[in-house]
């Protein structure tokens, strides 16, 4: 199919948006991959030159970064490519069809396993994470402490950008059993189930405001989304699973309960999402992508004030 027929193919696509047909019990889908979340700087240096191995740098520097050093091979990429409006929300990460014709301009295969690597904040490298997911593409990891870690072991750095073939990316059918809308937040809330909120204190409590109302959504509970990462003044990583297990476990015992979690536009609620359901193994977790941006522009919905 040529560029101009594929690209219409997606038009026509978008005519479903968030209408992703997940044909699921509504449970996360179980990651179905050999590969552990997170990877350390050791086994990617012994991975290197594997023709199925695709490493992306996702430093927010983006492309200056990239440009004065990278690790050999990697493929460059702003995270903001992969989101747009939908709908009249900002921010919202783009349907299956656009993403795969993406990742296809980028050379990825679906059978390909990819290395992530962020710069300053995990969840640069979990937001496109999302985008894996939802393209049913599960065999994915992250490199701990990301580039920061990798340079501060003195291994390898390019300035080459990769020879790239473009692929035909096509992206698994009924993948996305995860993200929701509005409206089946507000169905949740009704029937009582955890809804996490992970933007910093003062904006859950209402006491600051970047959209239309401060506050929350009643009964949410607020987990600060940097309460899960240990960080210094040059590396940013996850805790120990442990003491995540912990933390968690305080909040919510049954690994099967569901879970929605939620921010500002979706972006750090990913990193929450990949902590529960990639590093916890939580079984029902939800992504409320559009988030506190449309939720507080719509008066219909409840908000509440702490």
């Amino acid at each position: 199919m040529n560029s101009v027929l594929r690209g219409i193919a997606c038009c026509l696509a978008l005519a479903a948006i968030f209408a992703f047909g997940c044909k699921s019990t509504g449970r996360t889908a179980t990651p179905n991959t050999l590969l552990p979340p997170i990877v350390d700087s050791a086994w990617l240096a012994s991975t290197l030159g594997r023709p199925d191995l695709k490493i992306i740098d996702v430093r927010s520097s983006a492309q200056t970064g990239y440009n004065r050093g990278h690790i050999p091979g990697a493929l460059g990429l702003n995270i903001e490519n992969l989101r747009g409006n939908i709908g009249g929300i900002p921010s919202m990460l783009l349907p299956a069809p656009m993403l795969a014709e993406h990742f296809s301009l980028m050379g990825i295969h679906p059978s390909d396993t990819i290395v992530l690597v962020y710069g300053e904040r995990p969840m640069d490298a979990t937001l496109v994470a999302m985008a894996l997911e939802r393209l049913g593409h599960t065999n994915h990891t992250i490199l701990d402490g990301g580039f920061a870690q990798w340079k501060q072991e003195g291994r390898p750095i390019d300035t080459k950008l990769p020879s790239v073939k473009p692929s035909h990316y096509r992206a698994a059918a009924h993948a996305d059993c995860f993200t929701v809308d509005a409206n089946a937040l507000n169905d949740a809330l009704q029937s009582g189930a955890i809804i996490l909120d992970v933007r910093p204190k003062d904006y859950f409590t209402g006491k600051k405001s970047d959209e239309a109302r401060g506050g929350h959504i009643p009964g949410a509970i607020n987990r600060v989304f940097s309460d899960d990462l240990a960080s210094t003044a040059s590396i940013s990583r996850f805790k120990d699973t442990a003491d995540l297990e912990a933390a968690y476990r305080a909040i919510i015992p049954d690994k099967n309960a569901p879970v929605y979690v939620h921010c500002r536009t979706g972006h750090s609620a990913s990193q929450t999402y990949f902590v529960l359901h990639r590093l916890l193994g939580y079984r029902n977790v939800k992504w409320y992508d559009a988030s506190w941006t449309e939720w507080a522009a719509r008066p219909e919905l409840p908000v509440t004030k702490d």
